[in-house]
């Protein structure tokens, strides 16, 4: 949860939210914190006791929301999710090709991961406790299903495949460009974001176009 979202409204995806005022900003110090923590310690270093001490309430007030590190650790992961997807929502539907919306697309991602330092050591924590393909399965699974979506209903002229199939290669894709690119410095990974993007778009090419009939959705 970032600075900027402190006065928006509030919903929590593992619980009911709080109803009251006070009870709803106490949450948003516990999220916050931990989100600190996160960015400023290795992952392994996350407990109640420490998000109490970066927050300044009692530990009790931790206990009392999230009974445990991972109920804190998943409603940290599903409140990025959320703000991912919805992102990612506005993007694919902008004016312009396909191929411009999905360069808007990998910007995004990119842009996500920089302005949330806190998400990957949350993926490190979940994967340590459910093993990376159980993460990397619902993680894929949320993208690839509103890309699947999008294309049965014939937007961005999909054609030829299996819109399922196609949106799970794609979104893999995309995850291993980013894994590759974090191992990257800076100039090297300028180029691995240009060839990455040129061989996402050499595999969609086989199922995307603009040339879409007048009134058609695209």
């Amino acid at each position: 949860m970032r600075d900027d979202q402190a006065d928006l409204p509030l919903t929590l995806h593992t619980r009911a939210t709080p109803k009251q005022a006070r009870a709803r900003q106490r949450v948003r110090e516990i999220l916050s914190a931990a989100v600190e923590v996160l960015a400023d310690h290795p992952p392994g270093d996350l407990s109640a006791n420490l998000v109490a001490a970066r927050a300044g309430i009692p530990v009790s007030s931790i206990y009392r929301y999230f009974p445990t590190p991972d109920d804190l650790v998943d409603e940290l992961y599903l409140q990025a999710a959320a703000e991912l997807k919805d992102a990612m929502e506005q993007a694919v539907d902008r004016p312009g090709s396909w191929r411009a919306r999905l360069a808007d697309v990998l910007q995004l991602i990119r842009r996500f991961l920089e302005e949330h330092p806190y998400y990957r050591p949350l993926l490190v924590l979940i994967a340590a406790r459910r093993g990376p393909q159980g993460l990397s399965h619902d993680f894929n699974h949320d993208i690839a299903s509103f890309l699947a979506e999008r294309w049965e209903m014939g937007k961005d002229g999909f054609h030829g495949g299996t819109p399922k199939t196609v949106a799970a290669i794609a979104v893999q894709m995309v995850l291993s460009f980013e894994e590759l690119m974090i191992l990257q410095d800076g100039t090297r990974r300028a180029a691995y974001m240009t060839e990455s993007l040129r061989a996402l778009e050499a595999y969609l090419a086989l199922y995307l176009t603009d040339d879409t009939p007048e009134g058609d959705p695209a």
